[in-house]
């Protein structure tokens, strides 16, 4: 696969302002917009000739746009077939360790945290941080976006598959995974695979980006259309595929785990 130089990886990390100056809303105290505020996210996508589309897209500041860019920390540790690059350093036609194997990556996208966002509906108000995993890896910070994977003996018999994904903010607890609020923006980052898969990130296993159920009827026509034009490697979202496993909640599981 053609793979640009590594230095000139996605435009120097995006260098995208997450918001238009002129569309951020007061802040301190100060009156909000009624008009909804939208986030600058900067993609590139492997295209099936190898070449790579770099685009930038101006989307609603809203939990399923935010979603595709927002899983990992500028800094996170991504183990490859070329060993731990850095989420930031990635570009596509790389190929990511996963539960299958090594799988290319086909579209990363990238916004910002930024602290104080004047905005009802962004998902992006916090960031969690949890150690590595391991005694060689640094702490993980994370987007709200970040699903982890849980594993237990009684999947297999109730669920037919040996692990599901869940919200990572669904185990803040105050000790071991913390709700943080940092002081300054913070570069986020999210990445698809040719097939969805569990990745390993500063050791911690997490999911590459899926949109999951996203049909006309239940997001809508008009957000359906905007999201399918972010992603230029697919003719439609379908071409996402399956999940590698099912999504669901830390309060299902805990009643799995007592059933």
């Amino acid at each position: 696969m053609a793979q640009s130089p590594r230095s000139q990886s996605l435009s120097d990390d995006f260098n995208a302002n997450a918001v238009s100056k002129d569309q951020v809303a007061t802040f301190d105290g100060q009156p909000r917009r009624d008009t909804p505020l939208t986030r600058t996210i900067e993609a590139a996508a492997f295209l099936s000739d190898h070449t790579i589309d770099a685009s930038t897209f101006t989307i609603p500041a809203t939990p399923i746009f935010e979603a595709c860019a927002s899983a990992f920390a500028r800094g996170t540790l991504i183990s490859t077939v070329m060993g731990q690059i850095a989420v930031e350093d990635l570009i596509p036609g790389d190929l990511v360790e996963t539960h299958r194997g090594p799988e290319p990556v086909v579209w990363i996208g990238s916004t910002s945290y930024l602290p104080h966002f004047a905005s009802d509906t962004t998902s992006l108000s916090y960031l969690l941080r949890l150690p590595g995993d391991g005694m060689d890896q640094s702490d993980l910070l994370l987007g709200p976006a970040a699903h982890i994977v849980v594993r237990q003996d009684r999947f297999a018999d109730l669920l037919n598959c040996d692990a599901v994904l869940a919200p990572a903010s669904d185990y803040i607890d105050g000790d071991r995974i913390l709700r943080i609020t940092p002081p300054g923006s913070v570069q986020l980052y999210h990445f698809a695979l040719r097939r969805h898969g569990i990745v390993r990130a500063n050791g911690h296993e997490l999911e590459s980006y899926h949109p999951g159920r996203v049909s006309a009827a239940e997001i809508g026509t008009n957000v359906r259309a905007m999201m399918q034009s972010m992603f230029k490697h697919l003719d439609d979202l379908d071409g996402f595929g399956d999940l590698a496993f099912p999504r669901t909640t830390r309060d299902v599981i805990e009643t799995l785990r007592v059933a």
